[in-house]
């Protein structure tokens, strides 16, 4: 809610912050601690074109700081400054989640990587001149020819012309499985299949996730939520960001099944703002698309999850 005020009005101001305590029954004090917490959030506004450099291990590595001294340089501001006609503000930042195109930065909501000094000076440039700079359209690194012995599978609809819209994803065999998980399985069933499945989780432990879900308490009356940690704040790792650029209804469908699976009817995501970026746009046509009816009329009278 926070971000979605800040894009809306520039900053969060005392205003806000005192709306959103309503709205959400919090206090001030309450509200501000989490903007604090948040370095993306602020209180006064930044330039029109938020330039955001990475100096974390990546970008450290293939020439960061010295693409920052650069910008220092170039828009004559420092850290965290704004330049005197408003239009560029300079931030340092960690990880940005594009460590496989560093040296990388990002721009309001876009991603620029694989900079050199000529490159960075073309899109400021450009910027400059009221011109919009051709983003990354995925994190780089992302697309790939495919090596005669690898078989894609959480990757097979990436380079799928608009893998990410809904339309081709029911093309390409997605909801199937949900829909089948629907029609066909009990949520014990889905929980024994993938124990089967031998599927196990992305973290260091790797524990098997049929047995995390059989934990779950069935007959226990209070809310059970599905938790997406999509947040992706390791450098080095990139694998969120993907995910969510080229098949977010992969996650979605994931998300329903697990729901389905452990009787629960909510679930978040939890996300980094440098993963978020694709993820709010998209969000944002989410609703719209399922008031529509696309899954009511597959999954029609079914009680299922909403993802917040």
């Amino acid at each position: 809610m926070l971000m979605y005020a800040q894009d809306e009005y520039g900053c969060v101001s005392d205003e806000m912050i005192a709306e959103i305590g309503r709205r959400l029954d919090l206090n001030n004090v309450q509200v501000e601690e989490t903007l604090a917490y948040y370095s993306m959030l602020h209180r006064k506004p930044w330039g029109k074109h938020h330039v955001q450099i990475c100096t974390n291990v990546a970008c450290m590595l293939k020439g960061g700081n010295e693409l920052l001294d650069r910008a220092k340089k170039r828009l004559e501001i420092g850290h965290k400054q704004t330049t005197a006609d408003g239009v560029f503000s300079l931030e340092e930042v960690e990880c940005i989640g594009a460590c496989t195109g560093a040296p990388a930065m990002q721009v309001n909501y876009d991603f620029y990587e694989n900079l050199t000094p000529l490159k960075f000076d073309r899109i400021i440039e450009d910027l400059d001149a009221g011109k919009h700079p051709t983003p990354e359209p995925v994190i780089s690194g992302a697309l790939h020819e495919r090596h005669p012995s690898e078989t894609p599978l959480i990757s097979r609809r990436w380079g799928i012309k608009d893998s990410h819209k809904i339309d081709v994803y029911l093309m390409q065999g997605g909801y199937q499985a949900l829909e089948k998980v629907l029609k066909e399985m009990t949520p014990e069933g889905v929980i024994e299949e993938v124990k089967k499945s031998n599927l196990r989780g992305r973290g260091g432990a790797g524990f098997p996730t049929g047995m995390k879900w059989s934990f779950v308490p069935k007959d226990s009356p209070k809310p059970k939520y599905v938790i997406c940690n999509a947040d992706e704040s390791e450098p080095g790792t990139c694998k969120d960001r993907p995910l969510m650029e080229m098949d977010p209804h992969q996650l979605i469908e994931g998300m329903v099944i697990a729901g389905r699976a452990i009787h629960s009817h909510q679930g978040f995501i939890i996300s980094a703002v440098n993963t978020g970026t694709c993820w709010i746009s998209w969000m944002r046509r989410l609703p719209k698309r399922m008031r529509a009816g696309t899954w009511g009329r597959t999954f029609s009278g079914r009680d299922l999850i909403s993802i917040c």
